[in-house]
Formats: C-alpha cells, sequence, structure tokens
C-alpha cells in the first residue's frame, strides 16, 4: 500500500509482529539443541559468578565489553530467584533454567526492537506496506536466523541500535546519544554510527549540537567502561582489545575467499598458497582461523575497503543535508560493510543488519530487504552443521555455499552504499542533493 502508514495503523503492525515474533521464537526453542552446545553455559558461569558477588575482569576473566554484561546477569538472578540449582556439567536442569531464561531476555529484547522499529518507520513516514516488510522481517528474525538469536546476546546491542535510531529520527538526539554510548559499550560496532549521529545532529542544530552527540556518546560509554578498568585495567583493557585483534576467521569474505583459492590450488597441485586452518580466539571465546601468508595479506586489503568504505560513507553524509532516508540507509551501509568485510563474521552478526535494513524505503529498501532476508536464512542452514563440516573438511560443496552466502552479504552493501559513494563525485550542492534525493525516495 502507497498511504502513510498512521499511528493506528503502526499500533496494529506492532501488535501484530510481536505475536509472529513469540511464535517464531517458541517455534526455533522447541527445535535447539541441548543446551551444552551453546554459548549460553559460557554466560551462566560469569552471571552465576556475579550473582556470588564476584566482581567480572578483577575476579575472573570475561571476552565481552562491559556492557554486555546484564545479558548474563539477568538470567542468573532470575534462576536464583526461581530456585533453580548453580550451573554444574552434569546438572542439565539447571542449563536448561538458565537457557531458558536467556532465551526469554532475548526474546524480550527482539520485542523492544520491533516497537522501537515502529517508532522509526513513523518518523520516516513510512507507507504501510514499507512498514509491514519492515516490522515482518524483525520480527521473523528467529525463524529466519534460527537459534543463534535466542542464544547469543546480540539481541542487546541490536535493541540499543534500534533505541538510538528512532530517537535520532524522532528529533531527540542527546538521548539518540546516550543510547548509542551504551550500545557502543555493549558491542563495538555501533561506533561506526556515531560520525552519521553528529552528522544529523550538526545539520539541525550547529557545531555545539553536533559536539554534544559525540561527547554524550563517548561519555555514556565511559561510565560504563571506566569503572571496571579501574578496578583490573589489564583485563578490561583486554576484553576491548580483544575484539579489535581477532585474526581471520575462516567464516568471513576474506576467509572464506582465501580458503576457496587454497582449495583450487591444491586440485592444481600447487602448494606455494600454503593456506590452513588453526584454532584461534581468546579466552573461553574460540574460533578457527586462517592460516599463512595470503590470509595475512588478503585479511588486511579487506580491512582496508571496509574502512574506506565506511569513511567514504561518513564523508558523503558529511556532504549532505542528513536527510532522515539517507540517514538510515547510511547507517545500514556502514553496519553491512564491517559484516560483509570484517575480518571476523560468526553467524550471528548477522543479526546486526536487521533493525537497520529494513527502515530503508522503496526499491532498494525492498531489494536490500530481500538480500537481508536471504542472508539470514543462509546463516540458520550453515550454522552448525555445515560450519564443522567447512572447518573439517573444507569440502567444495560447503566452501561454495558459504561464499554464496557471503556474496549476498556483499551484494546487500553494494545495494545499500551505491548512492552516498556515487555522490561523492556528484558535483551537486548538499541541498541540491537533497532535492534530488527527496523527489526519488519512492524508487531509489
Amino acid at each position: 500500500m502507497r498511504r502513510t502508514a498512521t499511528a493506528r495503523d503502526l499500533a496494529l503492525l506492532t501488535l501484530a509482529a510481536l505475536a509472529v515474533l513469540a511464535a517464531t521464537a517458541a517455534f526455533e526453542w522447541s527445535r535447539a539443541d541441548d543446551a551444552s552446545s551453546w554459548d549460553v553455559p559460557l554466560y551462566q558461569s560469569f552471571g552465576d559468578r556475579m550473582t556470588d558477588g564476584e566482581v567480572p575482569y578483577r575476579d575472573f576473566r570475561v571476552e565481552y565489553p562491559p556492557g554486555a554484561l546484564p545479558a548474563f546477569l539477568i538470567p542468573s538472578v532470575v534462576s536464583r530467584a526461581n530456585g533453580t540449582p548453580v550451573y554444574e556439567p552434569e546438572l542439565n536442569d539447571a542449563a536448561r533454567g538458565y537457557a531458558r531464561g536467556f532465551a526469554a531476555l532475548m526474546v524480550l529484547l527482539l520485542a523492544a526492537t520491533v516497537a522501537l522499529t515502529a517508532v522509526s518507520l513513523n518518523a520516516l513516514r513510512a507507507t504501510v506496506g514499507h512498514a509491514a516488510v519492515a516490522l515482518g522481517l524483525v520480527a521473523a528474525a528467529p525463524l529466519l536466523l534460527g537459534e543463534l538469536v535466542l542464544t547469543r546476546f546480540d539481541a542487546l546491542p541490536v535493541a540499543l541500535t534500534a533505541g538510538a535510531v528512532a530517537a535520532l529520527l524522532a528529533g531527540r538526539s542527546r538521548l539518540a546519544a546516550l543510547v548509542l554510548g551504551l550500545a557502543i559499550a555493549t558491542k563495538l560496532y555501533p561506533l561506526l554510527l556515531l560520525p552519521l549521529f553528529g552528522v544529523v545532529a550538526l545539520r539541525r542544530a550547529g557545531g555545539q549540537a553536533a559536539a554534544a552527540v559525540v561527547g554524550i556518546a563517548a561519555a555514556t560509554a565511559a561510565i560504563v567502561v571506566l569503572p571496571f578498568l579501574a578496578l583490573a585495567p589489564g583485563e578490561a583493557w583486554f576484553s576491548i582489545r580483544a575484539q579489535l585483534t581477532r585474526g581471520l576467521q575462516v567464516e568471513s569474505l576474506p576467509g572464506s575467499f582465501v580458503l576457496a583459492l587454497g582449495r583450487v590450488a591444491d586440485e592444481l597441485g600447487l602448494r606455494a598458497l600454503n593456506t590452513g586452518v588453526a584454532e584461534g580466539g581468546t579466552g573461553d571465546v574460540r574460533s578457527a582461523d586462517v592460516t599463512g601468508t595470503l590470509g595475512s595479506v588478503v585479511g588486511s586489503l579487506a580491512g582496508l575497503l571496509a574502512v574506506a568504505v565506511v569513511v567514504a560513507i561518513w564523508i558523503a553524509a558529511w556532504r549532505s543535508d542528513a536527510e532522515p532516508a539517507r540517514v538510515v540507509r547510511d547507517c545500514a551501509a556502514v553496519v553491512a560493510a564491517q559484516v560483509a568485510l570484517g575480518r571476523v563474521l560468526s553467524p550471528q552478526f548477522v543479526l546486526w543488519l536487521v533493525p537497520l535494513v529494513p527502515l530503508v524505503a522503496g526499491r532498494r529498501g525492498r531489494l536490500a530487504s530481500a538480500l537481508l532476508a536471504a542472508a539470514l536464512v543462509l546463516t540458520h542452514v550453515w550454522f552448525p552443521e555445515l560450519y564443522r563440516d567447512y572447518v573439517n573438511e573444507r569440502g567444495a560443496p560447503e566452501t561454495a555455499y558459504l561464499l554464496l552466502r557471503n556474496g549476498v552479504l556483499l551484494a546487500l552493501l553494494v545495494v545499500l552504499a551505491a548512492p552516498s559513494l556515487r555522490s561523492l563525485f556528484s558535483p551537486s550542492s548538499p541541498t541540491a542533493a537533497s532535492s534530488t534525493n527527496a523527489g526519488t525516495t519512492g524508487t531509489a
């Protein structure tokens, strides 16, 4: 439908989306594997130790930034209140009790993401059809991506990112900065959005407002992180450094490309590439990383390309007048650059795109949402069975499948980033560019 969605339309669509979310989450939970095969037992160990009075980073190592701690602690507190015993490997009931609580928390965070997406769609004056598709895609995330949505804590930074974008579009720049600071303290990738938020504040209210947005976001993240840095500077800094210095993971686009080249070279009897896979990661968080010189070179080049794309989008946004439809597209594009070109691409990272891509309108938005849905489904099929086969054997079918999934993510990046990158070479002024964008919002 082309009609702009009213508040009543959005309320009804949100209720319908929440019903879809509940149904898909319950369905995925019923199909989930045993809790011991997830990251949830690790999260429970963190939560139980905090509940017992231990201080994270000082008393035990945590590989995640401090903003993630509530996601581990809340299910443990609830489990203890309900009489669930402390987790031990042989007590599967204890593991299941915590896992159920953790999954319920992730569903609540996704429900908040649905509601916040509706707020953003209202600010964007989305059509009824666009709103229905966008809310439906967010609500269907558990079905499309699978149990990863319920067994990883990424729904927390996703909900915070959705809240920051909703506040920004609603004209509450300082609130948006505060929520974005919390998101950055939880998982580092929302930092990519901060320059775009600053540009919006600059265009709306000038340099002081832009400085306030950057300052509030930085101060909020610092308030969360600094107490732990003061208590245990080495371990707290490790939790942040570990996210930035990981090796070239096999599931990433550059990693899968290098291993595909290695397989072709092996088939041809060429040993010069010398590529392989080794156990990597940090602490209790393990990953399979690509070894060899070619992996290092390709990983570095892909990282430089990701930086170049993100910086180009920031520059293009600075040259524009921050029209809302463009802002949400640029937000989606910079996160897509990190997902598609980064050195690490764990399966749950695809969830980062869920609160952003569906906000993009017009033909470009519909294509982007279709590519996102395809990437979610492909990732669902990929993990964990095909992933295990790929790491152990790196057979041709698994390699081709992974390249297909990563190709879809790369195509999504191209669709989202192309208008901004093209505008860098346009001689038109920000005002003229805005007029052009406004006249083509429904068809871009």
